[in-house]
């Protein structure tokens, strides 16, 4: 009877002790009985709140750095629109855009193959894959070949060829139109340009908010840009007559224009989403608290007597 005593009072020191370093029930189901479901409900709501603002850490660096990507091809779609305006009436225009238009297409697809902790920002849901083809690359890749095939069917001779003197302005806008402009829609695009998915990547935010939380390179301000700066580069603008090279220059600045607005589109869009998860994160915050205040009325010992009884 008396080692029976001394273990009981043993296993009640430990007990007392457990709930004085943590001050927490030592046995919640014990002690709270039929409300032990009640609270049990209370932590898997607050881990799950949890889990998400978490979650959505993560989520929030993706769009900022998103939005950094997009900023910067925004910046360097308006200089080039300068550029282009002021090559436009010079003898040494073509030579001058058609350098400043190769450097601008490694550019883009430098910063469509941007990557966050191993994910590509401009993928869609094919995180994965990389979205954005080379196009100059060695053996001809498989983006640039089609621009001189299509440049061959239409004309009936090669990129550089001396004959590219003889393309009047009304041919070329024709061939920008037509056979070019197919190559930057589908199935083209898909085959030849870009390994994105056109679906976004969806994050559920909080438990009654899901929403698309990524871009890919399969939006339209990306086809726009790319044609403008494919056309420039490698059409052999340097040996077009002034009215064909007018041609080229003309539809370039109309598709960057176009591109910078559906870029400043595509970060607004961005921006919402940015927003919604910051107004998400302050909803569940506020929830956490008060499920933490539940939790601490229903778990919660009075240090004071829990030391007493030790």
């Amino acid at each position: 009877a008396t080692r029976l005593s001394i273990y009981k009072t043993q296993e009640k020191l430990a007990e007392a002790q457990k709930e004085v370093t943590t001050g927490r029930l030592a046995d919640v189901g014990a002690a709270l009985g039929y409300k032990t479901g009640q609270t049990i409900s209370l932590r898997q709501d607050h881990a799950r709140l949890k889990t998400i603002i978490d979650t959505n850490s993560v989520v929030s660096t993706r769009l900022s750095a998103s939005q950094a990507a997009l900023k910067s091809l925004s910046d360097d779609a308006q200089l080039f629109v300068g550029q282009l305006i002021g090559a436009r009436n010079t003898d040494s225009g073509p030579k001058v855009v058609q350098a400043q238009a190769k450097a601008a297409l490694v550019s883009l697809t430098n910063a469509l193959n941007t990557s966050l902790d191993g994910a590509y920002l401009f993928a869609g849901i094919n995180a994965h894959v990389t979205p954005g083809a080379f196009y100059y690359g060695t053996p001809t890749s498989s983006n640039r070949q089609p621009a001189a095939d299509a440049f061959f069917t239409h004309f009936g001779f090669n990129i550089g060829d001396p004959a590219a003197q003889s393309i009047t302005a009304a041919d070329m806008q024709t061939f920008l139109d037509g056979d070019f402009a197919n190559l930057f829609e589908d199935p083209a695009w898909g085959t030849d340009w870009s390994g994105a998915s056109d679906q976004n990547i969806k994050s559920r935010i909080s438990t009654s908010e899901l929403i698309e939380t990524s871009t890919n390179a399969n939006d339209v301000s990306i086809r726009k840009l790319a044609k403008a700066l494919t056309m420039l580069s490698d059409l052999g603008v340097e040996g077009l007559n002034r009215g064909a090279f007018e041609a080229v220059i003309d539809t370039a600045v109309r598709l960057t224009g176009e591109s910078v607005q559906n870029l400043a589109e595509e970060q607004a869009r961005l921006g919402t989403a940015q927003e919604r998860v910051k107004s998400a994160n302050d909803r569940m915050a506020i929830q956490v608290d008060i499920l933490t205040t539940h939790i601490s009325l229903l778990e919660a010992v009075d240090p004071y007597e829990a030391s007493t009884r030790v």
